[in-house]
């Protein structure tokens, strides 16, 4: 080869060389997408909420905001547009509705509501408050979302004229407490009356029971939904005895559910193909997997 050309040649080589390099750099570089996976994300709009929205809350358009979301991950309730949810009357919020969570129709009372406690009130229920003082009342810890027992003590219908307490109501919701139905608010708060939610039979006991006596509060742990057997206390159980202490005695066993939780589902039955080897011997059985069954306190009746 002359000489003159292998400069050229060598100069080619590298410039080959070079072009090569520079592709393989930007394609290490250049982010890789799978076109199935691409096409797999398909979104749609849905209606969040901008800001927390609170109990009791007539909605606003700019209470909200829409969203993409994964079309696949779409819960039952939601919103395509804000509109969906205002028009032709805007409803008012039963539940609170934090700032970026989906608005869920479930959530919300019907058109045109017109807001504050009564919207909160489901069909066949009534509310109705009590007075309480800072000792009937729990010094405040009792708040709108808490489940409280009723006392109710009275001398009305007895012939010694000596008062006595039994348990009125069980396992009754509080919705408000003075003027603030807010179920957020923790701290103890002291009021004049507690707005409890009942059918309307309790409604009457607890009417006729502000009549005739003084009514109390037992303030209940939030998960314990159960019902206990009870007795009318009188003055003779509060002094010494030398009888035992009365067994408590639950009539119906159960714990409350949180808001927004579902029960987990008992697991599906499953059948398994096995084979059997006896010597020579092979034969397929049909095996059954049940659920193991557990000692549930769900409606359990204490004996008399």
């Amino acid at each position: 080869m002359p000489l003159q050309k292998r400069p050229l040649l060598m100069l080619a080589v590298a410039l080959v060389m070079g072009s090569l390099a520079v592709l393989l750099v930007n394609n290490l570089m250049r982010p890789h997408t799978t076109p199935s996976r691409v096409l797999s994300l398909r979104t749609v709009p849905v209606v969040v909420a901008a800001h927390d929205i609170q109990p009791g809350i007539k909605l606003d358009p700019l209470m909200l905001k829409t969203v993409d979301w994964p079309a696949d991950a779409l819960p039952q309730g939601a919103f395509s547009s804000a509109d969906a949810v205002v028009d032709p009357l805007p409803p008012v919020a039963l539940r609170e509705i934090r700032k970026g969570e989906i608005v869920l129709a479930y959530k919300l009372s019907g058109q045109g509501a017109r807001g504050g406690l009564a919207s909160r009130i489901p069909e066949d229920q009534r509310a109705i408050s009590i007075p309480v003082s800072e000792i009937s009342g729990v010094s405040g810890f009792v708040m709108p979302g808490s489940y409280v027992d009723v006392l109710h003590t009275s001398a009305a219908g007895r012939a010694d004229q000596i008062p006595a307490t039994k348990v009125l109501l069980q396992n009754v919701p509080v919705i408000g407490i003075g003027q603030n139905s807010a179920e957020n608010k923790t701290d103890p708060k002291l009021v004049k009356a507690v707005t409890l939610l009942v059918d309307p039979e309790s409604g009457q006991k607890v009417a006729l029971a502000l009549a005739t006596g003084s009514l109390s509060l037992l303030l209940r742990n939030e998960f314990d939904a159960s019902l206990l057997a009870t007795q009318e206390i009188t003055w003779r159980q509060l002094g010494p005895s030398s009888q035992a202490p009365v067994e408590l005695r639950v009539v119906k066993r159960e714990r409350r559910v949180p808001a927004g939780l579902r029960p987990a589902a008992a697991p599906a039955t499953a059948a398994h193909e096995i084979e059997m080897i006896r010597g020579l011997k092979v034969t397929q059985q049909t095996v059954v997997d049940t659920p193991t069954t557990t000692a549930s306190t769900q409606g359990a009746r204490a004996a008399p």
